[in-house]
């Protein structure tokens, strides 16, 4: 066995890879913040608002999920 095959055998270690990339939004592709603040005020000047990962549609920033899929919150 090989050592690339050892290494992508193991899932943990590419999950620990894969944390070095950023998080992208699905819709978008913007990189997003992992932390996450309060969708329900639309800050739609705030550039931290908007690149946030939106708690409820996880994998879609706030901006895609409140202006562009209408979602309520």
């Amino acid at each position: 066995m090989s050592a690339t095959q050892q290494v992508f055998d193991n899932r943990d270690l590419v999950r620990y890879i894969l944390t070095f990339y950023p998080k992208r939004c699905g819709s978008c592709h913007t990189v997003m913040f992992r932390k996450f603040v309060d969708s329900r005020m639309h800050k739609y000047r705030d550039h931290v608002w908007r690149a946030t990962e939106n708690k409820y549609c996880r994998g879609y920033c706030n901006w895609c999920c409140i202006y562009n899929f209408n979602h309520p919150y």
